[in-house]
């Protein structure tokens, strides 16, 4: 069966190619280096999917993964810079997934409310993610007990999917840019998330409703919930009891509102951006269409990590 290429329903994404060797169905290609981010290949309900795999483990135990899902319109190797330096200090395993559509390297995830290609195909991205899982478990290369997912936009929205799916296999999850639609299930155990928006989104906008950007709008098949739609969810998916605490009075550039006594340890975590537009945080702009204005005041990447260092199943 032909492997399904990406679709941009956004946007171009400006990418650099991942180098090295691909590995068969069987088994996993070792990067000779921890900087080089090497395609793999998995069949996954007859079609083939592909993913780039970043190893920068310290010896042979087996180190926490971390799952990164692009934008709509991009494809794992825009998430590659983003977390390469991180990965090689912490000495992480870290998987890029590729969404499909129908041309190359332009990639879309089936959030079911959006966006384009995956989501009118039915694509069967929680599956792909979690036979990714299953993969690197069986490889000896990761913890089993630490395994997190995070992603951006289109990919942020597919991370609430992914997190409520698998909520027995992931450690914590956190997005970016993303939306709910409204309607999910609850998961079946408590997951740690981080939820990271800009008030001033032009593309995922901060109050819901249809993307003011036509290209997105057209991929929608539903409207996007208001952020505060997704943080009332998983605070009560998680069971947060104790009342939340926000820092400063909610004016400033950056406020962080905390959902603590949740279940089994989890806990709820809303940074809310004041001035940030849409884009990943702290990182060059890998989609310029879409992440029109750099943004500094914090770094996507390192809060992320500080975040789910701290979670680890139980």
């Amino acid at each position: 069966m032909l492997r399904p290429l990406m679709l941009a329903t956004a946007a171009l994404a400006l990418t650099s190619a991942a180098q090295g060797q691909s590995s068969s169905d069987s088994g996993l290609s070792r990067p000779p280096v921890a900087a080089e981010a090497l395609p793999q290949h998995l069949t996954v309900q007859g079609v083939e999917r592909d993913f780039l795999l970043l190893d920068a483990r310290r010896g042979k135990a087996p180190a926490p993964l971390v799952i990164a899902l692009h934008g709509g319109g991009g494809n794992g190797a825009t998430m590659v810079p983003r977390w390469r330096d991180l990965a090689e200090r912490e000495g992480l395993v870290t998987v890029f997934p590729e969404g499909v559509g129908r041309t190359a390297r332009m990639g879309t995830w089936n959030a079911e409310g959006c966006c384009g290609y995956a989501m009118t195909e039915n694509s069967a991205d929680i599956a792909f993610v979690a036979a990714i899982i299953d993969r690197m478990i069986a490889s000896g290369t990761v913890d089993a007990d630490r395994v997190y997912v995070t992603g951006m936009s289109n990919g942020g929205m597919m991370t609430h999917r992914i997190a409520i799916a698998l909520s027995d296999r992931i450690a914590a999850a956190a997005v970016v840019a993303g939306a709910m639609f409204g309607g999910e299930t609850m998961p079946k155990r408590p997951v740690p998330m981080l939820i990271m928006h800009g008030v001033r989104d032009q593309v995922v906008g901060y109050d819901g409703g249809t993307s003011p950007m036509a290209l997105v709008a057209r991929s929608q098949s539903r409207p996007f919930l208001p952020v505060r739609s997704a943080v009332d969810f998983w605070a009560g998916a998680d069971g947060c009891t104790a009342k939340s605490t926000q820092s400063g009075d909610g004016d400033e550039e950056i406020t962080i509102e905390t959902h603590s006594g949740c279940r089994g340890g989890s806990e709820v975590i809303f940074y809310r951006l004041k001035s940030a537009t849409h884009m990943w945080p702290g990182a060059p702009n890998r989609m310029q269409m879409l992440e029109t204005t750099p943004y500094t005041a914090l770094d996507a990447t390192e809060t992320i990590w500080s975040f789910f260092k701290h979670h680890a199943r139980n």
